[in-house]
């Protein structure tokens, strides 16, 4: 039986990263060659996630540092003199005799299920970027070392369905390209990430694949959450999230959406319905609170409801297909309403939006949150409304290729797999 380790998952209190993680399964499992696979997730929120995935759970590097205090500043410090360092040793010695080295309790679980794994397969998503040359570095180098920790023991590592970049320092891209550059293979979601690596020229296979999860499916939550569904207006679902770390910056982009709430309101007779896609994250990242930020400056507080409830990713995405019409800052909520038929209006704070909405054929329907207007809001949503029917045709032809591509990423990851495992006997072989 197969060992499979899912390295860099974040938590299922995000909920684009959950349906990342049921995906992945999916796509895996649906393999021959995985279909009885052991697999194991490294979570960022450990021990929490461990109810909420149908696999065993362990810690991750990332859980490990957050451990030790409630300053980032010195969890960054704890993992850069204490966990880099006993981890790097264990793995040189044991890579060069298979010599085990005692390791204290806190490390113990986590490095031997590295140790374990036949494979090890990065999480699919887009933590493999930067936003500053200064701000940042201890995040990339343990989302980098996650995943390389495995190249460290000789263990096969496969990177699932990424977006890759931006970066803001050429160091930090050329660390990345190093790493990338010693797995097996790499699966890209758009054509953005194909393009970086292209550039690149890296040895490493880069294959094209589809986002883990358009293969989710939604399930209606258990609790009446008291959405009028069978209003004659039409309902919005919408996301938003702090993203500038200026303030004023994310102060502007409230404003904007608030004043943008009203207009939907006002001028199209809309009821908007804010949907949690985040409720928890490293720097409290929490979208409720951002969209009680939003609230409180639109005028028509009974026409809007923030759906306040902790609820799973299938019971998110059912909302976000129960709406007439979709506005997303969270690109899994937008990922979620188009997969479920509905005409979407997304907010792009990194490419891989841009990337993942022109894949669909919908470049048309994205604004940039950076200098976000409300008469670009509008511009763009008044379109998509005229284009309501043939977006959704369009969305029922296209979705169903999408989801054949996310199951297909699985299958690349296994047929590299046997071609490693058909190397190693034949190296066993020689004389």
């Amino acid at each position: 039986m197969t060992r499979i380790l899912v390295t860099n998952a974040y938590s299922a209190r995000n909920r684009g990263d959950a349906a990342i993680i049921f995906g992945m399964i999916e796509s895996l499992r649906c393999t021959g060659l995985f279909r009885d696979a052991e697999i194991r997730v490294s979570s960022a929120d450990h021990p929490a996630d461990a109810a909420l995935y149908p696999v065993p759970l362990v810690p991750s590097f990332h859980s490990l540092k957050n451990r030790f205090s409630n300053s980032p500043s010195a969890n960054s410090l704890y993992f850069l003199i204490v966990l880099l360092p006993i981890s790097l040793l264990w793995a040189v010695t044991w890579r060069l005799g298979r010599f085990d080295l005692p390791l204290p309790g806190f490390l113990r679980e986590l490095i031997r299920a590295y140790a374990r794994a036949d494979m090890v397969v990065a999480a699919g998503g887009g933590y493999l970027y930067t936003t500053s040359a200064i701000h940042g570095n201890v995040v990339l180098l343990i989302n980098v070392y996650s995943f390389f920790f495995a190249v460290l023991l000789g263990k096969p590592v496969s990177l699932y369905s990424q977006s890759i970049g931006p970066f803001a320092g050429s160091w930090q891209a050329r660390f990345v390209r190093m790493a990338l550059s010693r797995v097996r293979l790499v699966e890209v979601r758009e054509e953005l990430s194909h393009q970086l690596l292209d550039g690149w020229r890296m040895p490493t296979p880069v294959r094209d694949a589809a986002d883990a999860a358009f293969l989710l499916k939604g399930r209606p939550p258990a609790e009446h959450l008291g959405i009028a569904w069978a209003s004659a207006e039409p309902t919005v679902g919408m996301t938003v999230r702090r993203w500038f770390r200026d303030r004023e910056k994310q102060a502007g982009y409230e404003r904007t959406m608030a004043s943008f709430v009203d207009w939907l309101i006002e001028e199209r007779g809309a009821e908007v319905v804010f949907l949690p896609q985040v409720t928890y994250a490293e720097g409290h990242d929490d979208d409720r609170e951002t969209a009680r930020n939003v609230v409180a400056m639109v005028a028509w507080h009974d026409r809007v409801r923030v759906v306040e409830g902790e609820l799973s990713a299938q019971e998110i995405k059912w909302l976000c297909g129960r709406m007439e019409f979709f506005v997303g800052t969270r690109m899994h909520s937008n990922i979620f309403a188009l997969s479920s038929g509905v005409p979407t209006l997304a907010i792009a704070y990194q490419p891989k939006t841009q990337g993942i909405m022109s894949e669909l054929g919908l470049g048309d329907c994205v604004v940039q949150i950076e200098g976000l207007a409300l008469e670009e809001l509008q511009r763009v949503f008044d379109a998509m409304v005229d284009r309501k029917s043939e977006i959704r045709s369009h969305l029922e032809s296209t979705i169903p290729a999408l989801e054949a591509k996310a199951l297909e990423a699985g299958q690349l990851i296994a047929e590299d797999f046997g071609r490693w495992k058909d190397q190693q006997g034949d190296a066993g072989a020689k004389p």
